[in-house]
């Protein structure tokens, strides 16, 4: 077992759900996205804590999800938004699971089908240029839909590409032009339970985004960009110091000596590598907290361990508590930013060798 473990916080979840319904209309209803082991928190676990915040709608990314998910014992509608075959389609029609139709093609296999109920979500690319029917498939598609008794349409989607952008006009624009492709559906297929467009970034910066359901992810996990003090993480990365030792000026740290000490140092080494989901760009670049003060992350980032600079803690011990990021000074948005990249990718990358703890 790895030294390393994620503390998932659902109290702190809780109040992310709070704030979020805080902020949407009455009647708008969460579709809590759950994907990619709910961005690393375990899918299982925080998907049973929201079904009982009487969270009725989930969102995953793939079959396989969905399953693991529904047969936890989840009550919650669980929906697919990602890629899906033919043969998924039917074993998730059969299996009560929501799914995608993202190419026309899709909706034609559904339309041939011998099934008397078949529920599921349209995608409609309005800018993503991902998945989703063209805006000039749309007449067509209403037909297919209108036309067979046994297909149930049980929501109509698009997709923000830039909702973190406060003042975006593309953002904007597909906002006007969804209301209209409303329009166009409600005028031709009746019972139509819901339309959405809005993630974490929309709900927050667009208000008018919001229909009536909205699929927060990030902000769920308190990691959204524009997190307010109502928004908190819910995980926190933490490990032990396990070994300690003095180093002279001039002595190298881990491979490649990339990293050679200007004077006597104390360092400590922690069992968490890049193995783990700790990023290797965050060699000579990135902190952790140890006894409420930040350590400076030494040389390279290795498979399994990573090497701090102690010089500053007053007399750490081996098994002194570190925390890689969590709810204090620094989190996830900020290990994201040393590295380089977003904290979707810090979170969902923690891997499975680290045990998830919930309180």
């Amino acid at each position: 077992m790895s030294f390393a473990y994620a503390e998932i916080n659902l109290d702190n979840l809780e109040r992310n759900v709070e704030a979020i319904r805080n902020i949407l209309d009455d009647g708008v209803e969460i579709l809590a996205v759950v994907k990619a082991n709910a961005y690393g928190h375990g899918s299982i676990e925080i998907s049973k804590k929201l079904s009982s915040l009487n969270i009725n709608n989930l969102a995953v990314a793939t079959y396989e999800e969905a399953m693991e998910i529904k047969l936890s014992g989840v009550k919650s509608d669980i929906l697919i938004l990602g890629s899906i075959t033919n043969e998924e389609i039917i074993s998730s029609t059969n299996q009560g699971v929501l799914f995608t139709v993202y190419d026309i093609s899709q909706l034609y296999f559904i339309d041939s089908l011998n099934l008397s109920k078949i529920s599921f979500h349209l995608k409609i690319d309005t800018g993503m240029n991902r998945l989703g029917i063209d805006r000039d498939q749309i007449k067509q598609s209403i037909n297919i839909i209108r036309n067979n008794p046994n297909l149930s349409l049980k929501g109509v989607y698009t997709h923000f590409p830039e909702s973190g952008i406060v003042d975006s006009k593309f953002t904007e624009s597909q906002i006007y032009e969804f209301n209209n492709i409303i329009i166009s559906f409600k005028d031709s297929i009746p019972n139509i339970d819901f339309f959405h467009i809005s993630n974490s970034s929309g709900i927050i910066n667009f208000p008018n985004s919001h229909f009536n359901m909205a699929r927060p992810g990030l902000a769920l996990y308190g990691l959204s960009p524009e997190r307010s003090n109502q928004i908190v993480p819910v995980m926190e990365l933490k490990t032990s110091i396990v070994k300690i030792r003095n180093i002279n000026k001039g002595d190298s740290v881990s491979y490649g000596r990339t990293f050679i000490a200007k004077e006597e140092m104390m360092i400590g080494v922690i069992p968490i590598g890049y193995a783990d989901g700790l990023p290797r760009a965050l060699s000579n670049r990135g902190k952790v907290t140890c006894m409420n003060e930040n350590c400076d992350i030494l040389g390279r980032v290795c498979m399994d361990l990573t090497i701090i600079n102690l010089s500053e803690i007053d007399n750490p011990k081996v098994g002194d508590e570190v925390i890689i990021f969590g709810t204090g000074e620094i989190d996830a948005n900020q290990v994201a930013d040393i590295a380089d990249t977003i904290p979707y990718e810090i979170v969902c990358g923690i891997s499975k060798r680290v045990k998830r703890v919930y309180k």
